[in-house]
């Protein structure tokens, strides 16, 4: 069987930002791939503020061979790439980057392809756009005053004739990734221009039209996910309930995914989502392919290494002993649903008491990025810092403020659960200062956790809320959460004890999708707390007592984790669908 050619267009061909670069990772190091994959081609937008140093134009890990920006040819290229340069008035940057998964040990290397458009080719480009809407009905006038849309319009024709220009017939067809809404007008161009040569996927890391109305929405998922079962059995879609929608752009693009030669979705909600969003799609195929979850390999003295290390610290900021060490790595977005963890923790302080133990909960998540070491240092000697606060950078900004408040009122009245919000990338002494043990970093910190949760109100698959689960944690996800059909699938159904699910869109009365659209934020408050408390019960019930419990966490984690891993997603699960689209 022929090898295959993968071009991924995404905004992450150089930095891993958020949980497309994760996948990225997580398939250019699977052998599974490299073994099916002769060359993966990373395509994304030159940022324009990347006026740096010529060899890292790539990142730390990338080795520039062509850029005329810097007058670098190291290959000979500039015969193929100077005309499409001179073409679309743009510039471009080619080379490789390594991958590694320090998780499993592997690593890989992709090649990328960067193209600056800040100056590209009016004239060209408005042609394009002409044949976006003729051909699509894409009307790129609605949005070309917004760079996300324009940058990625810009990057769509250069992109397309670089990567021909690249690629040798032995590498046709090549299969073009559109990961998320950024790579479709490059896939639309390659429907228009690229024939028999390349064969388009539409990868569905969310369905953006589905996360903008549950943020929006007082009801979140508790109203969306009802209303979409219903209209979906009354043969209604997304506009027909929620209105029109083709104002936003990242709907107007993805709305358009059917035209690919295939869809991929990383969760069962994704995949229904992507189908809610017009009949067009009931003759299109959504592919489930799920992400997959990297693997720890610990035993129970480096769990227990890494629990003494972090309940030490722990100590030393509450000033008392800790009993239960809980985690929640995340992003301070509101589809985290990170007040749901608040409502959780509530329900737990009785039992708590009654038990006569302590709990902390460590949410890590930054909305100002990593805080200098110098600052860290002042921090902590002028008020305590992670475990107090202050407005304003290098503290609290952004939405930690309003995050902090909720801990801050949280911590007043809850003697035997704390939360310290830990407002900094990263984990460890460089990050946090010298009251962390030498050994502690995120690795450890997964190693540690009894208890991580992931209660979001949209998560189309949730890499992180899974990631303690093979050291023996207790991953507490909601029900929306795409990886929680990937745990069903690898156990015919059968959820082992190391994963509770919090079902937020348990109604306690049937009700109507008019009534689900007036859903107020009291109604919804109301429906939680009744989940939360069974929630809390569960955990209470299935943390561990002793070594013998943990190791028992730790083995059926470990056992459901390597069934979930990268090598098995690529061979069941993605190959599938690139083969068939491909004979």
């Amino acid at each position: 069987m022929d090898r295959l050619t993968l071009a991924h267009v995404t905004h992450e061909a150089v930095e891993k930002i958020g949980g497309i670069g994760a996948v990225l990772e997580g398939l250019i190091t699977s052998p599974v791939y490299q073994q099916h994959v002769q060359r993966s081609i990373l395509i994304g937008p030159l940022a324009p503020h990347a006026a740096s140093d010529p060899t890292r134009r790539l990142g730390d890990d990338g080795h520039v061979l062509y850029s005329s920006i810097d007058h670098v040819d190291h290959s000979d290229l500039g015969a193929k790439l100077r005309p499409i340069e001179w073409a679309f008035n743009v510039s471009i940057v080619y080379g490789t980057r390594r991958y590694s998964n320090h998780a499993e040990g592997h690593t890989g290397e992709a090649e990328v392809l960067l193209i600056d458009v800040f100056r590209a080719n009016r004239d060209r480009l408005n042609v394009f756009k002409l044949r976006l809407w003729e051909t699509f009905g894409l009307d790129s006038s609605k949005y070309d005053q917004h760079w996300d849309y324009e940058e990625y319009v810009r990057l769509a024709e250069p992109a397309f004739y670089a990567l021909r220009a690249l690629l040798d017939d032995d590498d046709l067809p090549c299969i073009l990734f559109s990961h998320e809404f950024m790579g479709m007008p490059t896939a639309l161009q390659a429907i228009l221009d690229g024939g028999d040569s390349f064969r388009t996927v539409f990868h569905a890391h969310e369905c953006a039209t589905a996360r903008r109305i549950v943020e929006d929405h007082h009801g979140h998922d508790t109203m969306f996910y009802n209303v979409l079962h219903q209209a979906r059995d009354g043969g209604q879609y997304v506009e027909d309930v929620f209105g029109k929608r083709e104002g936003e752009l990242r709907h107007a693009l993805i709305s358009r995914a059917h035209l690919c030669d295939a869809v991929l979705a990383v969760g069962d909600y994704t995949r229904d989502e992507m189908l809610f969003l017009n009949h067009r799609f009931d003759k299109q195929p959504v592919d489930l392919v799920y992400n997959g979850i990297p693997a720890f390999d610990i035993d129970l003295a480096q769990k227990n290494h890494a629990r003494d290390i972090l309940a030490d610290y722990a100590a030393g900021l509450l000033g008392h002993d800790v009993d239960v060490l809980m985690t929640h790595v995340t992003r301070p977005v509101i589809s985290k649903g990170l007040w749901r963890d608040l409502t959780v923790c509530h329900e737990m302080q009785p039992h708590l008491a009654e038990a006569g133990q302590h709990a902390v909960l460590f949410i890590l998540a930054t909305g100002g990025g990593v805080r200098r070491p110098q600052d860290v240092a002042a921090m902590s000697q002028q008020y305590g810092w992670p475990r107090n606060h202050r407005e304003g950078y290098p503290d609290l900004v952004g939405p930690e403020v309003d995050l902090h408040s909720n801990i801050d009122a949280f911590n007043q009245d809850h003697p035997n659960v704390q939360v310290i919000l830990v407002n900094q990338f990263g984990f460890g002494r460089r990050r946090l200062g010298p009251a962390v043990h030498d050994d502690m970093d995120m690795a450890n910190l997964r190693c540690a956790a009894d208890v991580e949760f992931g209660m979001a109100t949209y998560e189309p698959f949730g890499i992180s809320p899974l990631e303690p689960l093979g050291a023996g944690a207790l991953c507490i996800i909601s029900n929306v959460c795409g990886c929680l059909g990937f745990v069903l699938a690898v156990t015919n159904n059968d959820l082992p004890p190391n994963v509770v699910v919090a079902d937020f869109t348990q109604l306690d009365r049937p009700l109507s999708i008019d009534e689900l659209l007036n859903m107020s934020q009291e109604e919804r408050d109301a429906m939680e707390r009744r989940i939360a408390a069974d929630v809390a019960a569960t955990i209470m019930t299935r943390l561990p007592r002793d070594d013998a419990a943990r190791q028992t966490l730790i083995d059926t984690g470990r056992a459901l984790v390597n069934r979930m891993n990268w090598d098995q997603v690529v061979a069941t699960r993605l190959l599938p669908v690139l083969h068939r689209i491909t004979t």
